[in-house]
């Protein structure tokens, strides 16, 4: 039974070291999982980018029609008074 001992011992570090692979294994999955997850939000962080220059080149187009719709109405309203003015002699 003097074997006994190093039986034990080489099974225990067995165990150990399976222990320690299964560890291993299970970091290297969170990692890659986690890593996944880097790639999504950094593309969810590109779209949102996009989008931000989109609303922002919509809203100075807006800025844009809107003086223009001012002119064109204070164009319209001095052609309407001069059109009331010339009606009325």
């Amino acid at each position: 039974m003097p074997r006994a001992a190093p039986t034990s011992a080489l099974e225990a570090e067995s165990s150990t070291q399976a222990a320690m692979r299964a560890e291993l294994h299970s970091i290297r999955e969170e990692r890659d999982r986690l890593r996944c997850e880097l790639v999504d939000s950094c593309a969810e962080v590109a779209d949102y980018r996009e989008l931000q220059t989109e609303l922002a080149r919509a809203r100075a187009q807006i800025t844009t029609l809107d003086r223009e719709m001012a002119r064109l109405s204070a164009t319209l309203d001095r052609a309407r008074a001069r059109a009331l003015g010339a009606s009325h002699p």
